[in-house]
């Protein structure tokens, strides 16, 4: 082995294990593992067509087995898995599906080994300090660098790393969430079956494998994690004398919740700790007892969980498992329908496109660049777009975390930056580092650039301009969700890039910022013409405000914070830090806007930076409401199979729909609406030029103001609009993750209105007839809207 960080490999046998497989591919890809050998014991839930989409990636040498490669002696799906290694790979960890290779640092490990024989009244104060851990605080190449060490002797041929062995938690059901996460009570670590070790090996000095714990070497020695000679239990391979957890060991999720275990059962599950050959399904008694032997929670561990976040990092890079998967009482197929069915999934996931390619010159220090996905004819769909996988070699620059990233641009002014995945140290064409991502991006041009970071500063190197053909893809993905912590969800991926703007991979150029700037002089300007007072109402992201219940961890800017620094503090109000003082109150659980006290919150702050009422005075206004509970499935919630629904608080006391005047009941963009209430607190006219998080204003606004004027436009600006209306106060409202573009003031409601007519769908057109409410044509005179009311068939309004 050379003087660089070992390769490390995988290998592990499975069957039917979709629900976790991404997972735990994540998981060991976050802790460096660079590659899996893998053998498919006959899966029927679409753990095998998961298996074969990452082959095809180059991270998984799959590895098919028949019912007749078993055996009761040596298993023999483990010699095939042996012989199955890849040669560049150093060494080779053999673990279960149900086995996380988990690095410990000096701190974790003597938190483990002082709480050997502690009681379990002091259990929730040891491995607790890593509950706290965040991404940047986790060792770089920890477990590479500690099994370099280890190996570094050239007489250790196999190392032996005790299990960890973690109970239910008490769960009953499944839960959302990682396998970490959700499972943080382990055993005690003097429990016997702790002493089972799996190994870590460099392949070419095994013969054969013993049992699935314990190699037969050719030569050299077997070390515990201490690297000291391995002692048995009395000569059992495969059982150490002693538990030994030192720089890393194997956290065994051997049962997770009841549900999890029992359906685990239901799909003849494999297990390889009951004997020292794999098995098939569990009688219903032995079941009861292996659960109960092993549903160990004496001591709380968060040392995995503190990885949660580099997992979930991980799994963006990665095809959804989800897409692959099997219903469990699916009906039986053959075998070679069930390979047909894989190859069919497969197939379903490609598609045969024309792109063309055109790459720079390399420049200095860029040795190498190398695309191996998308390909010239062929490309893989995720569920956030389209899979990119290369690399890019170079000399001479430090491969320190985050010096190399890859700079994608399909869109003007917007770049989205991305880290790398893995790094190569010392290649024959310099370090290497590798890329595997999602585009956001369906079709059209997307430009590659290598940003390097030197001692002389950033510097951008070209690499790549790809061009998918407009026809290219027969379909759009819809935005999904995401389960977050305690069951709260969030936006997947959107035609924002909502996703990658929370992790900061998104960046504006100074020109889009210069756009916005221009903006809102111009809307300025507008506004003292006709004599009114403006503000831009911000309404901050779900996943900003409510980041703590967010499975991804937050990143660096975002394009709204870019935009609100240079945007003059008059001009706009972005009440993150409002929202948040509010705690769970501000957002739905399921739904991605703030709620109605949220938006009573932001409402009391613009009459008060408007300078219309104090703002003890304005929040005296609404004290008297009166809220109710009710259950909503929201935007989010909706997305998912079954529907998610949670209870959330709704205005009770007041319905500002029975002041409701007018309405052309348009779906989003162009939809009119007009508000009338003589018991107003200000003899006002209010004109709002919002975004979907308005609707949840309008009981607060309705009462402000005699008259609230809305138009669905995201910011945009109607100039012919504004001066009809002559309204005293005109709000501008958007959503964060809009402002990856800057509203126009060149907008037209007239242009927008005759486009949704002519392309409206049935069911559009059921809707707005079922909402729309009409007016004479002499309230619309006063209100400044005939013209755009004329834009609407003669028979709108009407069955």
């Amino acid at each position: 082995m050379s003087n660089t960080l070992p390769r490390l490999g995988v290998a592990a046998v499975i069957k039917n294990e979709i629900d976790t497989l991404q997972e735990w591919i994540a998981f060991h890809l976050a802790v460096g593992v660079e590659h899996f050998i893998i053998a498919d014991y006959g899966s029927s839930d679409g753990s095998y067509a998961y298996l074969h989409e990452l082959s095809r990636l180059g991270l998984v040498t799959l590895v098919r087995l028949n019912d007749g490669e078993r055996s009761s002696g040596e298993p023999l799906d483990y010699r095939a898995l042996l012989a199955a290694c890849p040669p560049t790979l150093d060494i080779v960890a053999f673990i279960d599906a149900d086995e996380f290779l988990l690095p410990l640092d000096d701190d974790s490990a003597s938190q483990d080994s002082t709480s050997q024989g502690s009681t379990s009244q002091d259990s929730s104060s040891q491995d607790s300090s890593s509950q706290e851990s965040s991404i940047d605080t986790l060792p770089e190449n920890g477990l590479r660098t500690w099994l370099g060490k280890i190996f570094s002797d050239p007489e250790v041929s196999a190392l032996a790393l005790n299990s960890a062995c973690f109970g239910s938690s008490g769960e009953r059901f499944r839960g959302d969430g990682l396998v970490i996460e959700r499972f943080t009570r382990r055993s005690y670590s003097k429990f016997r079956y702790n002493r089972l070790y799996k190994s870590v090996v460099r392949p070419s000095r095994v013969s054969h494998f013993d049992n699935e714990r314990h190699a037969a070497l050719k030569t050299g020695r077997y070390v515990n994690s201490k690297g000291a000679p391995l002692q048995l239990a009395k000569e059992q391979l495969g059982v150490s004398r002693r538990v030994c957890w030192q720089g890393a060991r194997i956290n065994h999720y051997a049962v997770k919740s009841v549900e999890e275990f029992v359906l685990g059962q239901v799909l003849h599950r494999t297990d390889s700790t009951l004997t020292s050959t794999l098995t098939s399904t569990l009688t219903a008694a032995q079941g009861e007892a292996y659960f109960s032997r092993f549903d160990r929670n004496g001591r709380e561990c968060y040392v995995a969980q503190a990885w949660a976040g580099r997992v979930h990092l991980q799994s963006l890079s990665l095809p959804s498992s989800s897409a692959f998967a099997i219903p469990f009482n699916a009906p039986r197929q053959s075998r070679w329908r069930k390979i047909l069915a894989s190859s069919l999934s497969w197939w379903q996931r490609t598609r045969y496109v024309f792109m063309r390619s055109q790459t720079a010159p390399l420049e200095p220090p860029i040795t190498a660049w190398k695309r191996t996905w998308p390909q010239q004819s062929r490309l893989i769909l995720t569920q956030r777009g389209v899979l990119l996988q290369a690399s890019v070699s170079v000399a001479g620059v430090s491969l320190a975390k985050d010096n190399v990233r890859l700079a994608c641009t399909w869109q003007e002014g917007v770049t989205c930056v991305f880290p790398s995945h893995r790094v190569d140290e010392g290649g024959e064409l310099g370090d290497t580092v590798h890329f595997r991502l999602e585009l956001p991006v369906r079709s059209g041009k997307v430009g590659l650039s290598a940003l390097l970071t030197t001692e002389a500063g950033e510097q951008c190197v070209a690499l790549e301009t790809l061009t998918l053909m407009p026809d290219a893809l027969a379909q759009e993905s819809p935005a999904s969700a995401l389960v977050g912590k305690q069951g709260w969800l969030f936006l997947d991926q959107d035609t924002n890039a909502s996703l990658y703007q929370h992790l900061g991979y998104i960046c504006l150029d100074h020109n889009v910022i210069a756009t916005w700037v221009d903006y809102a002089e111009q809307l300025l300007a507008l506004t003292h013409q006709v004599n009114a007072k403006v503000l831009m109402v911000v309404a901050p992201s779900k996943e900003q405000v409510m980041s703590d219940y967010h499975p991804y961890p937050k990143g660096g800017t975002s394009p709204v914070e870019q935009v609100v620094e240079a945007l003059p503090e008059t001009f706009y109000l972005y009440p993150e830090n409002l929202l948040k003082a509010m705690g769970d109150d501000a957002y739905h659980v399921t739904d991605t806007h703030w709620t109605q006290q949220g938006a009573m919150r932001a409402t009391c702050e613009v009459i008060t930076q408007l300078g219309l009422a104090a703002k003890n005075v304005v929040e005296s206004w609404f004290a008297e409401d009166q809220y109710k509970t009710v259950r909503v499935r929201g935007d989010l919630g909706s997305k998912l199979s079954p529907v998610r629904m949670a209870p959330t608080q709704r205005l009770a006391s007041f319905d500002h729909r029975i002041l409701l005047r007018y309405d052309n009941g348009l779906p989003n963009f162009g939809r009119v609406m007009v508000w009338e209430n003589s018991d107003a607190l200000l003899d006002q006219c209010c004109l709002v030029m919002g975004a979907s998080s308005s609707y949840m204003m309008f009981p607060f606004l309705v009462r402000v103001f005699q008259r609230v004027v809305f138009v669905h436009s995201a910011g945009n600006i109607d100039v012919a609009l504004v001066n009809a209306v002559a309204a005293q106060v005109v709000l501008v409202q958007t959503n964060a993750r809009f402002m990856v573009r800057a509203p126009q003031l060149t907008w037209s409601l007239q242009d927008i209105i005759l486009e949704k007519i002519e392309g409206i769908s049935m069911d559009d057109r059921t809707l707005a007839l079922a909402r729309s409410i009409s007016a004479d044509h002499a309230e619309l005179a006063s209100w400044g809207l005939e013209k755009w009311n004329d834009c609407l068939p003669s028979e709108w309004f009407s069955a």
